[in-house]
């Protein structure tokens, strides 16, 4: 596990967080430049990491699995309502974001849990 965080896996989870971060950001108040810019960043670094070896330890690679899958169904929705500024799409953005957070949350717990005890 340690060598997963210290090959990229710690750098993947900090440039998603920094993604959520900057949508975040964007949508109070809603800027919708930004969000196209900021969901665009998200859904590329999701298909970044989803080419990433597997995080050693089954229960974190299946939370992070979800999270990147819900972190991607984000990026799409919060992309559709950037262009067409529609409030189902921002809706559907942010569930399954909060869904992202916590399997997201989920790695970094069980990460800290077997690296640092």
């Amino acid at each position: 596990m340690i060598e997963w965080r210290d090959s990229g896996g710690s750098e993947a989870l900090d440039t998603l967080s920094r993604d959520l971060a900057a949508v975040d950001n964007a949508s109070h108040p809603v800027d919708l430049v930004g969000l196209r810019e900021s969901c665009a960043d998200l859904a590329a670094h999701v298909e970044t990491a989803e080419l990433q070896d597997p995080i050693p330890d089954e229960t974190a690679n299946n939370s992070w699995k979800l999270a990147l899958k819900h972190f991607a169904a984000s990026a799409t929705a919060c992309s559709d309502g950037a262009v067409s500024d529609s409030q189902d799409n921002f809706d559907l953005m942010a569930s399954e974001m909060d869904i992202g957070i916590r399997h997201l949350t989920a790695v970094s717990d069980r990460t800290s849990e077997l690296c640092y005890g």
